[in-house]
């Protein structure tokens, strides 16, 4: 696994209070990933990669895949 996903993933845990991290989950699945949880998720993942979302790309992001698409989208290879 990548730096770059490792660190995803523990964001992604460490935020929504999860053990386990999959590139399927949404935030329909996860009852934590909720408006404030996204917000969160979005400022340490701009953060971590130093890198800033669009708005479209804020509002677009369902799913974890989604989250590395962007993230594809800004140069970080996940």
């Amino acid at each position: 696994m990548a730096s770059a996903e490792v660190k995803l993933k523990d964001i992604l845990a460490k935020v929504l209070l999860i053990d386990k991290v999959s590139d399927d989950m949404s935030r329909k699945s996860v009852k934590e990933w909720d408006s404030m949880a996204h917000l969160m998720l979005v400022s340490e993942i701009e953060s971590a990669f130093e890198v800033a979302m669009s708005d479209d790309d804020i509002m677009e992001i369902q799913t974890v895949g989604d989250i590395k698409n962007i993230l594809k989208k800004l140069g970080i290879t996940i």
